[in-house]
């Protein structure tokens, strides 16, 4: 008599932290979403050949509408931006930069006279919130 094993393959789930900016980068693809525009979400680096400083920044590309959404948290340099910020432009995209709304004044010192826009966000009664597009 001849017996068979099987052995099972064995998954485990590593669950990582939920983040500020993941909660903020699904916000705004729901905003995307809401307006039946497709919209993907990747690293920066994935979208354009940036620094390595901002290569594993967050963002948001709306291919419909030339717009790339880039999410940063309360540790990412801003200024750090201001050359991806104009090679973008000069490929006939708008780069719209989200920054915790007690980051904002910080963004627009440091990305004033750049072709983007600065977005705030916060949270509120468990869900985010925008406001509007302001330029540096």
């Amino acid at each position: 008599m001849v017996s068979f094993i099987a052995e099972a393959e064995m998954a485990v789930a590593v669950q990582e932290p939920t983040t500020s900016v993941d909660f903020v980068a699904e916000a705004v693809i729901d905003v995307y979403r809401a307006q039946v525009a497709e919209a993907t979400h990747m690293s920066l680096a994935e979208f354009i050949d940036s620094p390595r400083s901002v290569g594993s920044f967050r963002a948001i590309v709306a291919a419909d509408t030339h717009t790339v959404e880039v999410i940063l948290d309360s540790e990412s340099p801003i200024h750090d931006l201001s050359e991806v910020v104009w090679t973008v432009a000069t490929r006939g995209w708008h780069c719209n930069v989200l920054v915790s709304l007690d980051r904002l004044g910080t963004a627009h010192t440091e990305l004033r006279g750049t072709p983007c826009s600065l977005q705030g966000w916060w949270f509120e009664d468990d869900s985010v919130h925008f406001t509007g597009h302001e330029r540096p």
